[in-house]
């Protein structure tokens, strides 16, 4: 089973403080030889684009054209999380695109000052 790039449903309860929580879309992020070994894998979560948001160097506007999803997102790579994967309920959509695919690394690697 493929991971890495596509956009599942995931429950993120139980959060602490301003962890991103419930059930939301997220992207799992984490390299696929490593998804095929381990029970847990690297996820963002997204959450839905609100009209006249700013768009920070540490997220990534996607079109809901480039995701298979309903609406308009951001991806949070500030939110960068490590969840089993029984939490991922449903897979919903994916990244295709290259260049968005290369945008989510770069904003990642600005999140984490690599």
């Amino acid at each position: 089973m493929m991971y890495r790039w596509n956009i599942y449903l995931v429950n993120l309860d139980p959060v602490v403080g301003s962890e991103q929580g419930k059930t939301r879309p997220a992207l799992v992020i984490s390299e696929e030889e490593i998804n095929k070994i381990l029970p847990v894998v690297n996820i963002l979560p997204l959450t839905s684009l609100k009209e006249d948001r700013r768009v920070y160097s540490n997220e990534v506007k996607i079109n809901s054209a480039d995701s298979s999803l309903d609406k308009d997102s951001l991806i949070l790579c500030y939110q960068i999380r490590t969840i089993d994967k029984s939490r991922l309920i449903k897979k919903i959509g994916e990244i295709t695109s290259d260049r968005l695919k290369q945008e989510i690394m770069d904003s990642l690697s600005y999140q984490l000052g690599l």
